[in-house]
Formats: C-alpha cells, sequence, structure tokens
C-alpha cells in the first residue's frame, strides 16, 4: 500500500460483516442426525423419472425388509424381483411379483439400476462418462436436469 492510499474501514466493516454472516449461515445449515426423523423419511413415497419409462413411484425399504428378501430369496435373481416388488408395490395398486417377471429383461434391469442409484436414500446423479456407461457424482445444488428428478411426498 502506498502513503497516499488510507484504508477503507468502511468497505473493511462490511466485508467482515458479509463473513460473519456467511459463517452463520453455514453453521444454520449443519444437520443434526435424528434417527426419528430418518426413519419418517424413508417411508415418503417417492419420484424419479426416466427419460424412457416415465416416472417412476416407489418407496424405500427398510432394515428389516431388506433382510428378509436375503433370507429368503437365495438366488440373486429372485431377490431383484422381490426388492423391485417390494419397491414398487405400495404405489402402483394391484402391481404382482408376475408381472415383475414378465418385464423386459432390459426394463428390469434400468428399475433396478435406477432406484439403486438416484432412487436410493441419498440419491447420486447418473452422468455418461466419456466412454458413454454411466458415471456417479453427487449431485450439485444448481443441477436443475429434469431427467435426474427425485421427489420426496410427505
Amino acid at each position: 500500500m502506498s502513503k497516499n492510499e488510507e484504508i477503507d474501514w468502511k468497505k473493511a466493516t462490511e466485508m467482515e460483516e458479509a463473513l460473519d454472516a456467511s459463517e452463520a449461515e453455514k453453521l444454520a445449515r449443519v444437520k443434526i442426525f435424528d434417527p426419528k426423523e430418518i426413519v419418517r423419511r424413508a417411508k415418503e413415497v417417492r419420484e424419479i423419472i426416466d427419460e424412457d419409462l416415465g416416472t417412476i413411484r416407489y418407496v424405500l425399504l427398510n432394515y428389516d425388509e431388506l433382510n428378509e428378501i436375503i433370507e429368503k430369496y437365495k438366488d440373486n435373481k429372485d431377490r431383484s424381483v422381490q426388492l423391485l416388488f417390494k419397491q414398487l408395490a405400495p404405489v402402483n395398486e394391484g402391481l404382482k411379483v408376475d408381472d415383475i417377471r414378465k418385464m423386459p429383461y432390459e426394463v428390469v434391469v434400468r428399475l433396478l439400476t435406477k432406484l439403486q442409484t438416484e432412487g436410493s436414500f441419498f440419491p447420486r446423479l447418473q452422468k455418461p462418462s466419456q466412454n458413454g456407461s454411466p458415471s456417479t457424482e453427487e449431485p450439485k445444488q444448481s443441477d436443475s436436469s429434469p431427467m435426474s428428478t427425485v421427489t420426496h411426498f410427505k
């Protein structure tokens, strides 16, 4: 700083206040783990949008439901069918296990993949990598892509 320049204390104070406000805002956003809230949120009906299949409505499975499927069905194919059925049936009236089995293989794979990634409790967005295969990235708050939407209902 040269001798002729003076410190702009008003500007310095404004910058300090803006920094303090930013820090306070960050602290306000910090979450406190609440197990009861996690259970409540896990029971919500959810939706994801697939560009080919449309809006997929589903529910999450809890720990006991998943264990029941794992213990009851030893074959991975049967487990996959049961996982889809248990997630889709509560919000798709009249859906039967046989309906899942009669779906085209590619649809079952797409649903399993979508529900495991974007449809998980901690959703992640699918973005094609440079070689064309999907890669998983953390969702960005500024991403408003209609093809990667997860909606939670109360």
